[in-house]
C-alpha cells in the first residue's frame, strides 16, 4: 500500500503540517509529487484541496484511521515540480509563515477549486405526484442530462421557495452530492472542422459549386480543407462571411464545431523590428566573458554587474540570454515595476519574438494564467516581470537577472513577506543556475556582499554612446529664499526649462517622494527634526500636533521656531506632483506636460500609454515620481528637474541617505542618453549631505564607504539585524494594549540575549491603513539567531494572552 503525504490548502496554522491519506488503486497511476488532489478531512470528511510533497510505503498513522484520497486535479504534469517544493519549504522556514501560504505564493494565479453541490436525477423515478415546482425541477434535470449544480436549481425557483429541493431529496427523485469545482480562468474559442466523412464532403462540395446561392458554403469547406481547422471568426474574417454558412454546414454532419482552449498572447510583436546584437564595448565584453565563466561552473557565484546609467547593462543581459538559450536553457528577467516592463520586454522581443512572455499584476487572472501555462508546456524560454515572475515553472532554467536589484519592490509587504533576491538566490542553487543583480546604485548589502568576496562584482564605468554623464548643479534652497524666491522653482531649473522649450528639447521633473513623509523641517537653514536615540527624522502627526519617532516610539511637540537658528520658517514639508503640475503649466503654459504618478496610473496599459506619448515626442515635461527615475531611455530628455531631495533624506528609515543617493543618481541618468549633452539640476535644503554631493558626483563607492561609517555605529544592516515585530488591528485600543503587552514579554525573555535592544513600542510609518491600526516593535542586534529566537519565543509567550490583534514578523526590513 502506498501513502502520499499530502499538506492541506487550509489557511489555520494549526494544520499546517503533513498529512497521510492512502493512494487508491485507482489513482495510482496519476499520483505524483506535486499534483494536487482532493481529500477528506476532519470529522465532516469535508472536500479539501490539498499539495502532495511525498510518496511512501509506510505511515505511522494507525491503518483504520488513514483516509483514501477521493480524487487528483492534476493529469500529466504536476503542479509543482520539486525544486518548487523545496523552495517553498525553505521559504516557510525563512519567512515566518506558513508551508500553505508559501504553496499558494508559487501557485499561478486563477487556478483554484471550491465545493459545490449536484443534484443527480434518480431513475426510475418513484411513482407519486408532484407540485408545479417539483416537476419544473425535473424537467430541467432531464434535459440537463440527470445532473446540476444546486445554484442553478435555485435560480429556477421562487426567491422565497425552501421546500421543494428538500421535498425531491426525501421523496427520493433526486439526491445531493458534494463535488470539487476547478475554475480556471482560460478562454475557449470555438473552432470548426471537416467531418471525418471525406467522400461524402467530396460530394457535397460538387453539389455547392453549382449553386451560386450556396457558394459560401463551398468556400468554407475549401478552406477547412486547407488548414484542417480554424476558430470560426478566422474563417468569417477570411472570407468576409457571417457564421450561417458555417453552422449550416455543421447541421449537415459536414463540418464539425467544438471549443478549445486558446491561450492568450499578453502583447503584439507585429510592430517591432527585429534586433541583432550590438557589437559590445571593451566593458561589456570583458562582463560578458566573466559571467558566461561562471554560468559554465558547477558551485555558481552570484553576480552583481554595477554599471552607470547608460552603460549598457540591458545588452549585457539580451547577450548572456542569447548564450543561456544556446544551451537549451531558460531564462526568467525580474524587473522592479510595471511601468519599466514596457521597456525591457521592447528589447527583448525584438531580440527573441516569441519566446518571450511578461506577467503582471495589472493583467487578467487568464492572461497570466495563460503565460503560466506556455512556461510550464516549454512554449516560451523567457519570462519577464516583476517579483512574481520568480515563481515561473520552467523545467530547464540557466539564469535569472534581476534589474535595478536595490529596489525595495522585489521585498513582498504581504505574508510571506519574501525578498526576491533571497528567494531567487535559492532558486538558483536548487536549479543548478546562476544568478545576476544589476543596478547602477547596489543595495549596501548586496555591495558589501561583493566587498566581502562572497558574491562577484563585475564594473562598468562608461557610457555605450561614448556621451558623457550630464552636468549636475546642485541649488542651496535656503539661498533662493533669502533671495526673496518662494517658488518650488528656483532660478537655475526655470531658465533650464525654458531653454529646453526654445530648443525643442524634453524635461523630467522628478519628486523624489517614496511612499508616505512627513517630515518638519526649517527652510531657512535646512534643520530637519531628528530623533537623538535612532537617528532618523521623526514624522509629523497632524491630529495630535506631535513629532514621533516610528523607530523606538520617542515623542516630542511640533515645535513654533527652528531648534538650530530660532527662525519662524520652520513646518511640515509637503510637497506632491500634482502641485508641481499646477506650478508646470501657469509658468510655462505653451508647454504640454504630462504626469506619471498612481493617480494617473490606476487603469491596464496607461503606464505604457504616458511614456510612449512621452518617447514620441509628443509633450514636452514629464513630471513624475520614482516611476520615471529609472530604466526609461529618451534621447531627446537633455534636462532633469530633482525638486527637492531633502523629501527622501527624511523618511524616517535607517535606509533614508542610501535611498536618497540611489533616486538622485537613476533620475540623473534619464538626461542625456542620446547625442545631446544632459544637465541635471538638484534642488535642496542640505547642500552640504553626502548623499547629494556623492551622487551628484556619480562617485557610488565613496558613497558606500560614508553610509558603512553610519551603519557601522549604529549597528544597522549588513553590520547587524533589524527584526519588526507589526502588530495590526481594527481596534486603536487591542492593538496598543497588545504592542504593550508583547513588549513586557520581550523585555522579560530579553534576560536571556543582553546584547538584544528593544525599540518602540510605536505607531508604524504608516499608523493606519485599510482600517487597520499598526503598531511596531524592533529588535536589534548583531546576532541574527538569536534575534529570530527571541522574537519567536516571546510571541509563543503572547500567543497564551489570547491577542485580539494579527502579527506580521520581519528581519531587515527596508
Amino acid at each position: 500500500m502506498l501513502y502520499a503525504n499530502i499538506i492541506l490548502d487550509i489557511k489555520n496554522a494549526q494544520v499546517d503540517r503533513i498529512f497521510d491519506y492512502e493512494i487508491p488503486a485507482s489513482l495510482a497511476s496519476s499520483i505524483q509529487i506535486g499534483v494536487r488532489v482532493i481529500v477528506p478531512f476532519g470529522f465532516k470528511n469535508t472536500r479539501t484541496e490539498g499539495y502532495v510533497l511525498g510518496i511512501t510505503d509506510n505511515t505511522d498513522i494507525p491503518l483504520e484511521k488513514i483516509k483514501p484520497i477521493l480524487d487528483v486535479l492534476d493529469y500529466g504534469t504536476p503542479l509543482f515540480s520539486i525544486e518548487m517544493i523545496q523552495l517553498a519549504q525553505w521559504m516557510k522556514e525563512t519567512y515566518f509563515c506558513t508551508l500553505n501560504q508559501c504553496l499558494q505564493t508559487i501557485m499561478p494565479a486563477g487556478i483554484k477549486t471550491k465545493n459545490v453541490w449536484s443534484a443527480l436525477l434518480h431513475t426510475p423515478l418513484p411513482n407519486r405526484s408532484r407540485t408545479k415546482q417539483e416537476e419544473l425541477i425535473l424537467h430541467f434535470l432531464q434535459q440537463q442530462g440527470g445532473s446540476a449544480y444546486v445554484s442553478k436549481l435555485q435560480k429556477i425557483l421562487p426567491e422565497d421557495d425552501k421546500t421543494t429541493l428538500n421535498s425531491l431529496v426525501q421523496h427520493g427523485d433526486i439526491h445531493l452530492i458534494q463535488e470539487t469545482s476547478q475554475k480556471e480562468h482560460s478562454r475557449k474559442v470555438l473552432f470548426a472542422k471537416l467531418s471525418e466523412d471525406i467522400q461524402a464532403i467530396n460530394l457535397l462540395q460538387e453539389k455547392l459549386k453549382q449553386k451560386p446561392h450556396l457558394f459560401a458554403q463551398y468556400k468554407v469547406l475549401q478552406y477547412l480543407s486547407d488548414c484542417k481547422e480554424a476558430p470560426l471568426k478566422q474563417i468569417q474574417e477570411a472570407l468576409e462571411i457571417s457564421d450561417s454558412p458555417i453552422r449550416s454546414l455543421a447541421k449537415q454532419n459536414a463540418v464539425v464545431l467544438y471549443q478549445k482552449e486558446v491561450l492568450r498572447d499578453v502583447f503584439d510583436t507585429s510592430s517591432l523590428t527585429e534586433t541583432l546584437p550590438f557589437s559590445p564595448t571593451p566593458e561589456q565584453h570583458h562582463a560578458l566573458e566573466q559571467i558566461k565563466a561562471e554560468w559554465k561552473k558547477t558551485d555558481k557565484k552570484p553576480i552583481l554587474l554595477h554599471g552607470i546609467t547608460g552603460s549598457g547593462k540591458t545588452e549585457v543581459y539580451l547577450q548572456m540570454t542569447e548564450e543561456v538559450l544556446r544551451y537549451g536553457k531558460q531564462a526568467i528577467i525580474l524587473v522592479p515595476e510595471i511601468a519599466l516592463t514596457s521597456m525591457i520586454v521592447k528589447h527583448f522581443v525584438s531580440r527573441f519574438k516569441d519566446k518571450v512572455s511578461v506577467t503582471h499584476s495589472r493583467m487578467t487572472y487568464g492572461e497570466r494564467l495563460d503565460q503560466w501555462k506556455k512556461a510550464k508546456n516549454n512554449e516560451i524560454s523567457i519570462m519577464i516581470g516583476p517579483r512574481s515572475a520568480l515563481f515561473t515553472p520552467f523545467s530547464n532554467l540557466g539564469i535569472v537577472i534581476i534589474d535595478e536589484e536595490h529596489e525595495t519592490s522585489y521585498r513582498s509587504d504581504t505574508t510571506p513577506k519574501y525578498d526576491a533576491k533571497e528567494v531567487a538566490e535559492k532558486l538558483c542553487q536548487l536549479t543548478d543556475s546562476l544568478l545576476v543583480l544589476g543596478s547602477a546604485t547596489p543595495d549596501i548589502p548586496t555591495y558589501h556582499r561583493a566587498m566581502q568576496g562572497e558574491i562577484k562584482l563585475l564594473s562598468m564605468k562608461h557610457r555605450t554612446n561614448h556621451s558623457t554623464l550630464p552636468q549636475m548643479t546642485i541649488v542651496d534652497m535656503r539661498q533662493e529664499l533669502e533671495k526673496g524666491n518662494l517658488s518650488i522653482f528656483s532660478k537655475e531649473l526655470y531658465d533650464g526649462i525654458k531653454e529646453n522649450l526654445k530648443a525643442k528639447q524634453q524635461t523630467i521633473l522628478f519628486l523624489n517622494r517614496r511612499g508616505y513623509s512627513s517630515f518638519v523641517s526649517c527652510r531657512k537653514c535646512g534643520h530637519v527634526m531628528t530623533c537623538d536615540n535612532c537617528s532618523v527624522s521623526y514624522t509629523y502627526h497632524a491630529n495630535s500636533q506631535e513629532l514621533i519617532c516610528h523607530y523606538c516610539g520617542k515623542r516630542i511637540a511640533n515645535p513654533s521656531v527652528c531648534p538650530a537658528c530660532g527662525s519662524k520658517y520652520i513646518k511640515y514639508f509637503g510637497i506632491g506632483t500634482q502641485k508641481i503640475e499646477e506650478e508646470t503649466k501657469r509658468l510655462f503654459p505653451q508647454a504640454v506636460v504630462l504626469r506619471m504618478d498612481m493617480d494617473t496610473t490606476t487603469k491596464k496599459n496607461s503606464h505604457q500609454q504616458i511614456l510612449q506619448h512621452f518617447a514620441s515626442g509628443k509633450a514636452d515635461i514629464l513630471i513624475g515620481t520614482q516611476m520615471i527615475a529609472k530604466g526609461h531611455d529618451f534621447p531627446n530628455v537633455t534636462l532633469v528637474g530633482i525638486m527637492a531631495a531633502d523629501i527622501s533624506l527624511n523618511i524616517g528609515s535607517y535606509t533614508a541617505s542610501e535611498i536618497n543617493y540611489q533616486l538622485i543618481t537613476q533620475a540623473a541618468g534619464r538626461a542625456g542618453r542620446g547625442n545631446l549633452s544632459g544637465k541635471v539640476v538638484i534642488q535642496t535644503y542640505h547642500p552640504e549631505h553626502y548623499s547629494i554631493v556623492l551622487a551628484a558626483e556619480q562617485n557610488y563607492h565613496g558613497f558606500y564607504e560614508q553610509e558603512c561609517k553610519f551603519l557601522r555605529s549604529m549597528e544597522y544592516p549588513p553590520f547587524g539585524h533589524v527584526f519588526s515585530i507589526l502588530l495590526t488591528s481594527a481596534e486603536e485600543n487591542d492593538v496598543i494594549h497588545s504592542a504593550e503587552v508583547l513588549a513586557d514579554i520581550i523585555k522579560k525573555q530579553n534576560l536571556a540575549y543582553p546584547s538584544i535592544v528593544m525599540l518602540g513600542p510605536s505607531p508604524a510609518a504608516i499608523s493606519k491603513l485599510k482600517n487597520e491600526y499598526r503598531w511596531n516593535i524592533l529588535l536589534k542586534g548583531k546576532n541574527k539567531q538569536e534575534l529570530k529566537q527571541l522574537a519567536l519565543k516571546s510571541i509563543e509567550e503572547f500567543k497564551k494572552t489570547r491577542p485580539k490583534v494579527q502579527w506580521n514578523l520581519t528581519l531587515n526590513p527596508r
